[in-house]
């Protein structure tokens, strides 16, 4: 254990400078034993004195044991009952009854020490309420953005502490905790800066901890997700059905964690936090240099991206077919080609690029991402994919598929589909029929454009009733080329409400929460039918929001 003596200088962090949750992480690397002293500035406190506002956390082991921090709603009283380990009602007699108890001028007796004493609690379960009592204090202290940390090392012993022995917080979790309770995604963004914006790739240590964050069944999806290597947040988000929020938080825990790193990063560059303390000095810790400077992690970043164009430009030339285009095996399922597109589209769309710094290969990109479309395409169809599959394995080369729009046609038809949508949830549908026209004279095959007229088309019917049948049929041809298009099960659902078939409009709605897990609309969709189940006698709600 890496500890000083009692009465070696304090050590001073900015938090400013050096966040918490990395603080957290290098505590914990050093198995530090002493206290740390939290003192937010004084313009949080005003009228005060920066004193005031100090905090204390015991740690023994590199991982917190106590803290002096005040919390009304994270008392050992609340928190047993929030465990579930006593009812309210016991909590609030027997706290009466030890207030009969205490005599005047005398030690008043702990709470917890009282309940064990009396039989209503053991040992045990008074150690795990307080050591989720301390975990509970001190994700609060995430809050922080500025301040001063003061460390000394030395003995961990807190006399005010409830417990007999000295329970240990789970410091991998703790600080994923803190994170996504205080952590949004600007807070992210401005301490990871352009890491954030790039490929990311899990270290392997993770392996290792990984069982430690004790993780929710979200972010083990996020995790999974992860997993490949050289993926965006974007397509992050994407593969595990998480929020680009939550999946920010979970790149942000790993990576104060020393735990993933830029996919660009060679494997000697430290891209995470520096885990080790500086000597003390009594100082404040100057800030962390990266390890490269920006132009030159740009620059890398420009030979990384040219590099991957060059590789696929030259399997698009030698006549490469769509499963070698998208990295794929001849096995791959639907899911497994949805998501290769999404981050190969993400990754090389041109209308990315210039954000990126990487406009002067916009031309080069194009092309590229037509034929990366074009791959995508054929594997979407099951006959061509089947044919594919067949000419593979019986050693015959795969024709070209079809002349089909350029590049430029597609990249024009997905603004346009963008536009008539922003006028389609506005409820302008004789507009955003026309944008959904002119992106079908585009791109005459995409099944997405077709669900798009149909719904359209039938928003601008005189009688509804009369088309919904010829709408109805329209979808599903679409479904039966694209099972997966989340527009057509949609409008699916919103044509079964109409013909009054809340069944049936669950089961389009929740097709669509299987494609898309954070589609609001279908959400609210579903909650709105229950609600109405809910309430049988009262009057038909509206549904809830626009159309997507």
């Amino acid at each position: 254990m890496e500890t000083a003596p009692p009465s070696a200088d304090p050590q001073v962090v900015d938090l400013a400078k050096m966040s918490l949750p990395r603080l957290m992480f290098a505590l914990l690397h050093r198995r530090f034993t002493g206290t740390i002293t939290l003192t937010p500035p004084a313009a949080e406190a005003p009228g005060r004195s920066a004193d005031v506002g100090a905090r204390r956390v015991w740690f023994q082991g590199g991982m917190p044991i106590f803290t002096d921090f005040t919390s009304p709603h994270d008392s050992i009283g609340q928190v047993l009952v929030d465990l579930g380990l006593i009812e309210p009602a016991e909590r609030d007699r027997a706290m009466a009854e030890l207030a009969r108890l205490a005599q005047p001028g005398a030690p008043r007796e702990r709470f917890g020490h009282y309940l064990v004493r009396r039989r209503l609690l053991t040992g045990g379960q008074l150690r795990k309420a307080l050591r989720v009592q301390c975990a509970r204090k001190v994700v609060h202290l995430f809050a922080l953005r500025s301040g001063t940390v003061q460390i000394v090392a030395g003995d961990a012993a807190a006399a005010e502490s409830d417990a007999s022995q000295p329970t240990q917080v789970n410091s991998l979790e703790l600080i994923h905790a803190g994170v996504v309770a205080h952590f949004d995604q600007r807070r992210i963004a401005a301490e990871m800066g352009l890491l954030l914006d790039g490929p990311l790739r899990l270290r392997s240590s993770f392996d290792r901890y990984r069982s430690q964050f004790h993780f929710s069944k979200g972010d083990e999806a996020i995790v999974d997700a992860l997993r490949p290597g050289n993926l965006y947040v974007t397509d992050v988000a994407r593969l595990s059905g998480q929020p680009e929020a939550r999946v920010a938080a979970v790149v942000y825990t790993l990576w104060a964690c020393q735990m993933l790193k830029s996919a660009n990063a060679p494997a000697e560059q430290a891209t995470g936090p520096n885990a080790a303390l500086p000597e003390a000095t009594g100082s404040s810790i100057p800030v962390l240099s990266h390890s490269q400077p920006a132009g030159g992690r740009e620059s890398l970043r420009a030979a990384e991206f040219a590099g991957e164009l060059e590789r696929l430009e030259a399997a698009i030339a030698g006549g490469a077919n769509a499963f070698d285009l998208l990295g794929l095996a001849t096995t791959a399922d639907r899911a497994q080609i949805r998501a290769a597109w999404h981050v190969l589209s993400r990754r090389f769309h041109p209308d990315s690029l210039p954000h990126q710094g990487l406009g002067h290969l916009r031309e080069r990109s194009q092309a590229v991402f037509a034929a990366l479309s074009e791959a995508y395409q054929r594997l979407s169809d099951d006959a061509q994919r089947e044919q594919i599959v067949a000419l593979l394995r019986g050693g015959q080369p795969v024709p070209r598929a079809p002349a089909g729009p350029s590049a430029q046609q597609v990249l024009e038809s997905e603004m346009v589909v963008r536009e008539g949508d922003k006028l389609l949830r506005a409820g302008n549908f004789d507009r955003a029929l026309e944008r959904y026209r002119k992106a079908a004279a585009l791109t005459p095959d995409e099944l997405e454009v077709r669900a798009a007229l149909a719904w359209c088309e039938y928003q601008l019917a005189a009688d509804k009733a009369q088309v919904r049948d010829a709408t109805r049929a329209a979808l599903f041809e679409v479904l039966a080329r694209q099972p997966r298009c989340v527009r057509a099960h949609y409008d699916l659902g919103l044509l079964s409400l109409g013909s009054g078939d809340d069944e049936q409009a669950l089961l389009h709605f929740k097709q669509v929460l299987e494609l898309e897990p954070d589609n609001i609309d279908a959400k609210r969709q579903i909650h709105a039918i229950q609600l109405r189940r809910s309430t049988p006698d009262g009057p038909r709600r509206k549904l809830f929001g626009p159309r997507r």
